[in-house]
Order: C-alpha cells, then structure tokens, then sequence
C-alpha cells in the first residue's frame, strides 16, 4: 500500500496528540489546552433523531468554540441517559485536541474524534407503533350448531319445538363482538434490531512542509441484525418480518355472543332465558377448539450506510460514522449519525521556521505499521490460525514497543498460552497449543495480544476462510490458504483486494478455489510501496444440507514487499 499523507498523518496523531480512547469511558486528554492559529475542530458522539424528536445530540466537544481547544465529554452516564428511548448505548464520547500555545508553526495539529462503545437499536412493546389491522378468516368468524343439538342439551321437549312453525335446521352465533374483546392483541416483540460494536469518527490537521493538511477516517465493528453478524464495510438494508403475536380464539368471552337474529319470536322467547347456559354448555366447548390465528406481522427496515466524508473549498473537512436508519411499521423510530468530527484549517500559518532542523530520512512502511494504520492501538492481533496440533498467532505493534515481551490469552481460559517478542519493526509471532476439541470451534477460542495495559482486539481461532501463508519476492505476491467446506454449488470466485488507505481497497484478481477450497495466488506488487495489505472475500453454504449462501472474509493480511 503507498505511503500516503493519510496513513503517515493518521499514525503521527496517534502517537503525538494522545487521542481519547472509547472503552470504559472516555479519558480525559493529558495535554494543556491551548489555541492555534486558525485550526478549528468540532465533535459529537450521536447526532439525529429518534421516534420523530427534535434533534438528539447528547454529547458535543467544543461546538460552539470559534478556534479549536482540548475538551472532552461524555462517557457511560451519558449513553445510560438513553435508556428511555429504543437505544441502548455503553458509552458517548466526544473530544478535541490542539497542540499547546507556543507550539511551532510547522509543529501544529489538532484531532476531533466522537462515537460511542456501543450501541443497539430495540423494537419495544411499549413504542407508539401503529401495528397492522389484524383480519381474522370468515369462517372463524361465527359458529354453526344444529337446533337439535342445542335444545337437546336444554332439555327442551321435541312436543314443544312442535308447536312453533318455521324453525332453523341450525342456529349460526356470530363471534364478532367476542371477537372484539382480544383484538388488537398483538404488541411488538422485545427483539433487538440492530447492533454495532463500536463506531468512531476522526478528523485531524496537521501542518506538514510548511501546508495546513486534514485528513479523516472512521472505524466500526460487529455490526449485527437480529443477531445475525455483517461485515462491517458492507451496507445494510434489509427488510424484517417482527412476529407481534397471535389472535388466541379460544380465550374468548362466551359471554359475549348473543343468541342468533332472525329467529321465530316464539323460539327467541324460549331461547332467551336459557342464553347463559346455552353459552357456557354449548358454546364454551366448540370456542375452545377454535384454532390462534397469527396477527399481521410488523415490518421493520434497516438501513446502514458506511461513513463519510466531504471537504469544501475552505479547507473544512467532515467525517461521519455510518448513518443508521430503522422503521418499524412504516413509521422511522430511529435516524443517526454514529459519530462526527469535523476540522478545519482555513487560514492557519503552517510556515516553516528558517533554523528549522533538516528533516529525518523517512523509515520505510512495514507490513507491522500498515497494520496499526486504521486504528487507534498500539497492539493489534493480525491472525490466529491453526497449523496441525498448534496454533499460530501474529501479530504487529507500536515499534516503540519493540523488545518489550507480548502476552498472549485464550479467552476460554484468561491464561496466557505463549509469549513473544516485539521485532525491531513491529511485528510478532508465537505458537501455542491447540484448545481442547470442545471448545476450538465455538466463540471461547479466541485469542488476545497484552503488553501492560495496551491489549488488542480478540481474534475467533474457527473461520470459514483463512490465509494460511503470504511472502513477496521478485516484484511479485503469494497468498495461499483456505475456504472451509461447505463451498458454494457452484464454486464461488475469490475476489482479492488491495488495501490503498483506510476507506478506500482496489480489486486486484478474482479466480476460483480447488474443488477442496484451497487457493494459491501470485499476483505483482504496487510498484509504489515498501509493503501492503491483502484481503479475501467469497460467498459459501451455510451447511452441507442447504443451499443459502452467506458472505466470508480472510483477515487483512501486510506483507512486506522485497524486489
């Protein structure tokens, strides 16, 4: 991947401007606030609307600030303050930095960042949702009993009957005012619709050659709808069936069906008396053999659409998280931002000072540092992947770190299973045993990388699609790994990408696996760089038994490139 301003700006703020980490809830920023120049900044944690509220924005950093300075707000007690609507959040977090007063010209940078630790979208009973009109069958809608039926269990003498001309066969009891007494009766499930693991927005400005330069990016992680996950670069906009119930016709009240209208008068009279009877001797039994006729169900929609980003003539740049929009029944409940930062360097002097000292020659990108690029750790855990009895673990950390020794956990256990060291440019490897056979394909076989209080995200051992080795030589790159059977019928193609900054990737082949599922591929380096990032994508069954095809990725894999 070239070494662009994007990732070698997004990495000096990460270690220069001590940016907010989004966790247990948001860190105040060492640095004293100060103010530069013309830099401006803004951020805010959630921004839009709920059930057709007012604008819902809980948590800003520096909003109304005309120039930009170091705040920060939010944290647990302000996602809990959500609690009263359908959203759920663990933490809100905004923040913005700037660089002391008294910084040099050419030294100056400000980072805006907001989003949240979590979040989940809810479809309550209690919401003000209009559910569709329940319609129950015509058929269920009275009840057919023969009059011998009817007055044999009165005991009604046939000699009397006799007496009165123009008697019914049947009598029909329309059930349309019991009917009434259990409709509407459908309430929406208590289900969640959407969650996302975490979402942050990130905007910055740097000064860099004596030029004022912004950059922006966001991260999100495990998005899922109603509990199945998607990936977190894919947009979201599928419709979903909520089951709201069941019309129970056998709970009806009996006493609530009249005798049948049109009747001779004298048969009325003698029927009128013994209503009560008739409807708990002769009714009740045939009401409570009467079949529950599933109520319309409520449709919800989720749309996703990926973050954002737009910059204007004046040097003013906006970065958004994905905008999230739920209906439930025709009626929107839910429409955000999660996360926003904004910077702006519109006028800022990025002169640089005449004794200023030569510029370092620049250390060439490794396939570690392209692995920290898109995120805020200094330790992240690039794959775990099982090699006969053991398993391999890889990994990339701030070089800062190197020599320092990395644990690694198994999360089934919280004991660590083997150890590594930092290399001089990021990178560690280690092996440890494979887990027990009950766990190794279940969400307990995951590992996690530690150094102090730095730890990476966990990675799953179980994948459905795993590179099992890459290496560069000659200009050229090998990948070779796996697609775990089950595969597509028929074969699904591989679709190989390239990775040219944190929002942006480029198809760079697509072919077919073995009939086994595994791949071998050879493809030419970017000419432009001293290493990249890879990544994998195809569809395959679920199951051996159905046909349903689902998406799969490899994890993003750096290789660093030799000629």
């Amino acid at each position: 991947m070239p070494s662009t301003p994007l990732l070698r700006l997004r990495r000096r703020v990460r270690t220069a401007l001590l940016p907010v980490a989004l966790g247990a809830g948001l860190v105040a920023l060492a640095a004293p606030a100060g103010a530069s120049a013309a830099f401006q900044c803004d951020a805010s944690a959630l921004r839009g609307s709920v059930l057709g509220a007012p604008a819902l924005e809980p948590v800003t950093a520096n909003r109304t600030g005309t120039v930009c300075t170091s705040q920060s707000a939010g944290g647990a007690a302000a996602g809990a303050a959500l609690s009263a609507l359908p959203l759920n959040a663990s933490v809100l977090g905004a923040s913005t930095y700037v660089t002391p007063a008294g910084t040099a010209n050419d030294k100056q940078a400000v980072l805006a960042q907001g989003g949240l630790g979590s979040l989940t979208v809810k479809a309550l009973p209690t919401l003000p949702i209009a559910l569709p009109t329940a319609t129950i069958p015509a058929n269920l809608q009275s009840i057919t009993v023969p009059l011998g039926t009817v007055t044999s269990a009165l005991g009604i003498s046939p000699l009397v009957l006799a007496l009165i001309p123009g008697l019914p066969a049947n009598l029909t009891f329309d059930l349309t005012a019991a009917i009434d007494g259990i409709l509407p009766n459908g309430q929406l499930p208590n289900v969640d619709l959407f969650s996302v693991g975490a979402a942050t927005a990130y905007a910055g400005a740097n000064c860099s050659g004596g030029r004022a330069r912004t950059f922006g990016l966001a991260q999100t992680a495990d998005i899922t709808v109603l509990g199945q996950q998607l990936p977190t670069e894919a947009i979201v906009d599928q419709t979903l069936d909520l089951d709201t119930g069941k019309a129970i016709l056998s709970s009806l009240d009996v006493t609530e069906i009249p005798l049948p209208t049109g009747l001779p008068a004298a048969l009325t009279s003698l029927l009128s008396p013994l209503l009560s009877t008739i409807q708990t001797v002769v009714l009740k039994p045939l009401v409570v053999a009467l079949p529950d006729v599933p109520l319309p169900v409520a449709v919800a929609e989720v749309k996703l659409t990926p973050s954002s980003q737009s910059t204007s003539a004046t040097g003013r740049l906006v970065q958004q998280g994905p905008h999230l929009q739920v209906s439930v029944a025709g009626q929107r409940i839910v429409d955000v931002v999660l996360g926003e930062a904004t910077v702006s360097a519109s006028g800022v002097d990025c002169t640089v000072p005449a004794a200023a000292a030569p510029v370092e020659p620049a250390v060439p990108e490794s396939a570690a540092d392209l692995a920290l690029a898109c995120t805020s750790r200094r330790l992240v855990l690039v794959d775990v992947l099982q090699k006969g009895r053991r398993v391999k673990l890889l990994g990339a950390a701030d070089r800062k770190l190197a020599g320092r020794t990395v644990a690694l956990r198994l999360a089934a256990t919280g004991r660590t299973v083997a150890t590594a060291k930092v290399a001089t440019d990021g990178s560690f490897s280690a092996t440890a045993p494979l887990p027990p056979a009950r766990i190794r394909g279940t969400n307990r076989a995951r590992y996690q990388a530690a150094i102090g209080r730095e730890k990476s995200l966990d990675l799953k051992l179980a994948r459905r699609m795993v590179v099992s080795a890459v290496s560069a030589r000659g200009g050229r790159v090998t990948i070779a790994g796996r697609v775990i059977l089950p595969l597509a019928s028929p074969r699904a193609n591989i679709t190989l990408t390239r990775r040219l900054s944190c929002r942006r990737s480029e198809v760079v082949k697509r072919f077919r696996p073995a009939a086994d599922g595994t791949f071998k591929v050879t493809v030419d380096a970017p000419d432009d760089a001293t290493a990249a990032v890879y990544r994998m994508s195809t569809v395959v069954r679920r199951t051996t038994r159905s046909h349903t095809t689902s998406p799969t990725y490899t994890l993003p894999r750096g290789v660093n490139l030799t000629r």
